[in-house]
């Protein structure tokens, strides 16, 4: 990424670049998944469980849900209460048209290929020696290692504390919807639905005085209440926790 923003951008973070960014990641990493899945693992990709597009709507509606649902509650409570204040710097239209932006970047840059990765490839298969629940600690910790690698590269060793605990609880989540439904979508819908509400949230398009209070109503409520919107939506009626499935 930083030798393609340096050799056809500008080294900021452009809309443009965003964009490349974005496909660059998503054209490396889906490819690189598949080919792993074929000539490594000898094993379908559907496997994984990213259905098609015609079966896929349902599941990922369930994720997205998980996180509106919630965070729109605390968002409304907070507000109203007088907790926290919320206040747009710009139109609403220049809002909901970054909002819908972000949708395209945040889904290719970011939740289908992490959910692809750590979701559907590594958790998938440390299911086949170890129980459901174990393989979504496993790669919790894998991710926890990337995403806090990263943000200790650029940031330093500050962060370390403070992401990585937010990467392993994300991924916890994250995980446990994709056994409580058996969709990499469900994981995928909520992943693109937490990071378009917080990056807009959180951007100078809108400020508060109560950027604390701001996202525990409005992101850390989604992430306490998730597993249980997605039990109650979901139309799975029996959800392996315990028992390691190999793949024969």
């Amino acid at each position: 990424m930083r030798w393609a923003s340096s050799t056809f951008g500008d080294d900021e973070l452009t809309i443009s670049t965003r964009f490349m960014n974005a496909l660059l990641v998503c054209g490396l990493a889906v490819p690189m998944l598949i080919a792993a899945r074929r000539y490594l693992d000898h094993r379908p990709f559907a496997d994984l469980g990213l259905q098609s597009p015609r079966r896929a709507w349902q599941p990922f509606l369930v994720g997205v849900a998980a996180f509106v649902v919630p965070s729109a509650l605390g968002l409304t409570i907070a507000l109203a209460t007088g907790w926290v204040d919320l206040q747009p710097q710009v139109p609403w239209t220049t809002i909901l048209g970054w909002a819908a932006l972000l949708i395209v970047l945040v889904f290719t840059f970011e939740a289908l290929p992490e959910e692809l990765i750590f979701r559907g490839y590594l958790q998938r298969n440390l299911t086949t020696v170890m129980p459901p629940w174990v393989a979504v600690l496993g790669q919790a910790v894998l991710f926890t290692a990337f995403g806090t690698g990263l943000w200790v590269a650029s940031e330093g060793w500050g962060v370390l504390t403070e992401r990585g605990i937010m990467f392993f609880a994300v991924a916890v989540v994250l995980g446990l919807l994709h056994i409580q439904t058996g969709s990499l979508w469900t994981p995928i819908g909520f992943h693109l639905a937490f990071q378009v509400t917080a990056q807009s949230l959180l951007s100078d398009r809108m400020t508060t005085s109560n950027e604390n209070g701001l996202l525990l109503a409005g992101v850390a409520s989604a992430f306490v209440l998730a597993t249980t919107v997605t039990a109650f939506l979901s139309q799975r009626q029996h959800v392996n926790w315990s028992r390691p499935e190999p793949e024969l």
